[in-house]
C-alpha cells in the first residue's frame, strides 16, 4: 500500500509491522513532509474486545506523555472500509534510530559499556513514565522496542523506547492487570500471571540487555527454574553480572522495585 493517501494528508511509504487486525505504517505527513507513524486497528467481525481497549488506552496515554526518547500523540483519525468497515488510526511522531533487534539479526552485540548506557538511558524514560500520577507501564520491553543509534560506531547516542501498545496506568490501589500482554520471555512471572507492577518493566529491561549482549533469545538463555543465570549467559564485570542478576530476580522481594533503586545500584 505504498504511496496510499490515509486521511487526506498520510502518504504511507512502507509497512513497519502487522499482526491480525493491526497495522503499524510508515508515512510521510504531506502538510509538515515529516515521517509519522500510523497504528492502524481494522473494526471487524474478527476484532477482539481487548485490541480495541488497549488501542484506546494508547491514544490516551500518549496524550498525557511528553517525552524526546518516547512517541508523541499527532492526532486520531476514522477510515471507511468496503463492505461497511472501518479502521481507526493513531498517528504518532517518528522516532529515529534502528532496533535492538535489528542488530542482533546483524550479530552486533552490545558490549558492557554499550549496555549500561542503554540501561541507564531507558531507566530515565521509565523514570518519566513511573512517575507519572498515575504510574505508566510499559508493559513491553524487548530489543525491538529499543531504537538506537543507526551509526554502529556510536549505538548509545540516542537511546529510544517505542511501542505504547501494551501500556497501562497503573492507579496506586491497583497493582493488577486483567489483560494478557508483553513477550514471552521479556515479561516476568507475575505478568504472565495476568499482574503487572513498576517493576516488571524493570525484569524486562534487564533481559532485553541480557538478550543484546549474548545474541540469545530468552528461552535459550541458561537458568535455574525461572532465574536466569547471567554469568554464564554473558562476559561483564561482577558488578553488572551482579545488577543484571538482580533487575531479572523472578520473584519480586528480591528484585529492584523502583527505578530509583536500580539507577542507584547501576555501576558506573
Amino acid at each position: 500500500m505504498s504511496g496510499q493517501i490515509l486521511g487526506d494528508r498520510y502518504e504511507v511509504e512502507g509497512q513497519l509491522g502487522k499482526k491480525a487486525g493491526r497495522w503499524t505504517l510508515l508515512a510521510r505527513d504531506l502538510m509538515t513532509n515529516k515521517p509519522v507513524i500510523l497504528k492502524v486497528l481494522f473494526i471487524d467481525e474478527n476484532l477482539a474486545s481487548d485490541d480495541l481497549k488497549l488501542f484506546k488506552r494508547e491514544v490516551d496515554i500518549l496524550r498525557t506523555i511528553d517525552h524526546p526518547a518516547t512517541p508523541q500523540y499527532l492526532g486520531y483519525f476514522e477510515i471507511s472500509l468496503p463492505r461497511d468497515g472501518k479502521a481507526l488510526v493513531l498517528i504518532q511522531s517518528y522516532v529515529s534510530g534502528k532496533s535492538l533487534q535489528d542488530y542482533m539479526a546483524e550479530q552486533r552485540l552490545l558490549t558492557e559499556p554499550e549496555a549500561r548506557q542503554i540501561a541507564h538511558d531507558v531507566l530515565k524514560i521509565l523514570q518519566y513514565l513511573h512517575g507519572r500520577t498515575p504510574p505508566i507501564i510499559h508493559r513491553d520491553i524487548k530489543p525491538s522496542n529499543i531504537l538506537l543509534s543507526a551509526d554502529v560506531a556510536t549505538l548509545t547516542s540516542e537511546v529510544g523506547l517505542v511501542d505504547f501498545g501494551s501500556v497501562k496506568s497503573l492507579a496506586p490501589s491497583d497493582g493488577t492487570t486483567f489483560s494478557m500482554v508483553g513477550t514471552d520471555g521479556f515479561i516476568p512471572p507475575e505478568q504472565m500471571g495476568r499482574r503487572a507492577v513498576t517493576s516488571s518493566d524493570l525484569y524486562s529491561l534487564g533481559v532485553t540487555l541480557i538478550a543484546g549482549m549474548s545474541g540469545l533469545e530468552p528461552d535459550a538463555m541458561p537458568k535455574s527454574g525461572f532465574r536466569i543465570k547471567v554469568h554464564e549467559a554473558i562476559a561483564a564485570s561482577p558488578n553488572f553480572s551482579a545488577w543484571l542478576q538482580k533487575i531479572t530476580e523472578p520473584e519480586l522481594i528480591k528484585r529492584y522495585r523502583q527505578v530509583e533503586e536500580a539507577l542507584t545500584g547501576l555501576p558506573q
